[in-house]
């Protein structure tokens, strides 16, 4: 029957200081024993390459640092955001000549390959001056301004997408022909007007004439007779003349 414990069990917290610690210190050991087997049998390998006896030590250094070397440059890589492919690379890359190398030396191999395995030992010491300096160059410069991240415009939905309407271009501005300034043409004082005369009074209408009368005769009364004046006797006709 199993039972629950009461309260939370202690574990190892993995990382804690002493875990770390202890890590780092059985990596350091395991890369010294395997730097100690692996120095022997690539010097032996080295002299396969015609390489004296007094330098042939050199050799195991050149291959064995380049794996640490590349290693380290890969992390310090990747903790900065760079790409560090070509560091990986380049350590697999002397990794898999030690273990041919290694191999090699501890089977009985023709000649032949001897002399290859030897060439190969020996062709890689420029090849590892040129990779650490671009090691050591790739950790010590700094690097460029940081460019600016460039924003990806937003997708629109086909739905409801919006066709915006093209902008007309505007029209070119013509500078104006500005036109000859004419000259004032002078004042013409303008004639005095002449005096009007006041209009003439309207004459007065003539009275209208009284509407004549005329009388009928009357029935049965005769009319007068006009009495003929005598020679001598017209005295209102002379008193008119003189």
């Amino acid at each position: 029957m199993n039972r629950n414990p009461a309260g939370p069990v202690a574990r190892i917290a993995a990382d804690s200081r002493p875990v770390l610690v202890f890590t780092v210190a059985l990596t350091v050991a395991v890369a010294l024993a395997s730097f100690a087997l692996s120095f022997a049998s690539l010097r032996d390998a080295a002299t396969w390459g015609r390489v004296p006896d007094a330098l042939a030590f050199l050799v195991p250094v050149v291959i064995d640092a380049s794996v640490l070397v590349y290693g380290l440059v890969a992390l310090v890589l990747r903790a900065r955001g760079r790409s560090s492919a070509w560091a990986w690379t380049l350590m697999l890359g002397f990794t898999i000549v030690s273990i041919g190398a290694n191999a090699a030396h501890a089977y009985d191999v023709p000649e032949e390959v001897k002399v290859l395995v030897g060439v190969v030992l020996v062709a890689l010491a420029p090849l590892s001056v040129l990779t650490s300096t671009h090691a050591l160059a790739s950790l010590v410069v700094s690097d460029g301004p940081a460019a600016e991240p460039v924003t990806a415009p937003e997708s629109v939905p086909v739905g409801v997408a919006t066709v915006a309407p093209a902008a007309e271009p505007e029209p070119e501005l013509v500078p104006a022909i500005a036109a000859p300034a004419e000259s004032p043409a002078p004042a013409v004082a303008d004639p005095e007007p002449e005096p009007v005369p006041a209009p003439a009074p309207a004459p007065a209408p003539a009275p209208a004439p009284a509407p004549v009368v005329s009388r009928a005769p009357r029935v049965g009364r005769p009319a007068p007779v006009a009495q003929a004046t005598l020679p001598g006797l017209d005295f209102e006709a002379a008193a008119v003349a003189s």
